[in-house]
This record gives C-alpha cells, structure tokens and sequence, in this order.
C-alpha cells in the first residue's frame, strides 16, 4: 500500500468535473494534443480557471506541457494513467484474500476521504466518469478482453511487451514480445523461473532481430496477432484450470509454452530450452 498516497493525490486532482472534461478532450486529440485556446473554446471556462486545472493535472503528471513559439501544448500522460489503472485493478478488481483486498480498500478510502475533502466535494461523481475515461484509454492501447483479472506484473508485462513492438517499429504484439514483456518485467514468477533456467532477456531480444528486424513505425492502437490473441486465451484457460481467481505472468508464460508454435516459444528453443521442461517447471513453481 505504499502508493496509495500517491493515487489519492491522483483521484483527487480528477474529482472535479472541469478535470475530467480536460482529460477526457486531451485522449480524443492523443497523441497531438491540444494548446490551451483550444481546451477554452471547448470548455467555455475563464482563462484563469483553466490554468488552475492544468497546473493541477501538471503537478500530478497527468498532463505533461510543451511549448512551441507562443503557444503551450498540453497532453494527455498515458503512462501516469496506465500506472493507475494498474494499481485501480489490482488494488480493487483483482480478487485477493479477503483480508488484503479490505486492508486495500480501507487504506485507498482513508486517503481519497481525506485528500478529496479538500477539493471541491466533487469526488462522488469520480468513479463513474473514471470508468468513461478507462473505456477511452483501453480502445487505444488495446489491451486483451479480461484485462481486470491479470495482476500488476501481467498487466506490466503486456504495457513492456507494447514497449518492445514500439522499440522495433512493429504493427503489432506477438507471442514474440509477450516474451520480452514477462523477461523485462524481472519479477513475476514467469521472469523468475525464466531466469532460473539460464534465460537473458539481451539474448531473447538479438534472437527475436535475428528472425524478424526492424518494423516501418508502430500505430496508436498495437493488436495482438492471432497467435497471441490465442495465447492470451490459453492464460486465461490456464488459470481457470488451476482454480485460480486471477491471471498472472506465469498463466501468460503458460500460455506461450502450451500454444508452442509462436515465435515467443520457437526462440526459447532456439536458445536451448526444452519447452515442456520449462512448462513443468513453472506448474511446479505454483505449488
């Protein structure tokens, strides 16, 4: 709970409707943005008034500024507003032992009460115009159907494995740089019994150039392939098999061993592990 502090700050800075109605027009212009004329001609509020929101959208890093001769650009920060979403989902979608998740919810409502106290009262109203602003934030970084049962390593893993597909210009994410994802994020037990085995994450990365090179640019929006779709799918299967309430790096690690014929799963036998070994360990890793 050391970052509820921290999201508390966050929620408080959108519990105004004026903050909202900000965000919600800086993810329609993402990723070009908007300069502070065109957000007044919009929102036909003072000038004065709308620079006390930016500032305090600013400060929280949820917009970030950029100024071009006369004119100051305001964005939408879509990391600061992934890291929310990843802490809002694994701190309250996620199911957990019942006595975390309550020690979860008392901790956050402590302090979004208090901060948003001192607001503007606004703060009821903030769930549900969240909930409009995640369905805008989602269409953009398309991420997978049952994204609020993954836990914050998977849901890192799958914003890394993003990351690589911008790193090599790709249109897309495939079992490939699901791979990477769960390497790079470095914690999760998949990142663990990878690592275990005799896995290097500059290794998986020089095998993957190796077979595919460098894209022509990445879109806004990066699908999954088919063949990681299905992966995702297989996690999904994975974690109900085990009785398992969430989805975690090693049901995507899973996923990738079990469907077997993606390139995730053709460079790790190319770098000389055994596939079936390494799913067995990871079934032994959760027992």
């Amino acid at each position: 709970m050391n970052n509820s502090a921290r999201y508390a700050d966050v929620f408080a800075a959108l519990g105004s409707e004026p903050r909202l109605d900000i965000m919600r027009l800086l993810f329609a212009a993402h990723p070009q943005g908007m300069t502070v004329g065109q957000l007044q001609i919009q929102l036909q509020i003072p000038n004065s008034t709308l620079s006390h929101h930016l500032e305090k959208l600013r400060v929280e890093d949820l917009v970030t500024v950029q100024r071009d001769r006369q004119f100051l650009w305001y964005f939408a920060n879509v990391e600061t507003t992934e890291a929310l979403l990843t802490f809002l989902y694994n701190g309250c979608a996620i199911r957990q032992p019942a006595s975390t998740q309550e020690q979860a919810y008392q901790a956050l409502e402590l302090e979004v009460e208090s901060t948003a106290a001192q607001e503007s009262g606004m703060f009821e109203n903030f769930l549900p115009a969240l909930q409009s602003l995640i369905g805008n934030l989602f269409g953009r970084v398309a991420l997978p159907v049952g994204f609020e049962r993954f836990t914050q390593k998977a849901i890192q893993a799958i914003f890394l494995a993003q990351n690589e597909s911008r790193r090599l210009q790709h249109q897309y994410v495939g079992t490939e740089q699901l791979l990477v994802g769960l390497l790079a994020e470095g914690t999760g037990i998949a990142a663990q019994v990878l690592t275990a085995a005799g896995v290097r994450l500059d290794a998986v990365k020089q095998a993957i150039e190796r077979q595919i090179g460098q894209g022509r640019g990445t879109p806004t929006e990066i699908p999954f392939t088919p063949r990681a779709k299905t992966t995702l799918e297989i996690a999904v299967k994975q974690a109900r098999q085990l009785e398992h309430s969430y989805i975690g790096t090693e049901h995507l690690l899973l996923g990738i061993l079990v469907e077997g014929q993606g390139l995730g799963a053709i460079v790790l036998e190319q770098l000389g592990l055994d596939c079936k070994l390494l799913e067995q360990q990871v079934r032994d890793a959760l027992h």
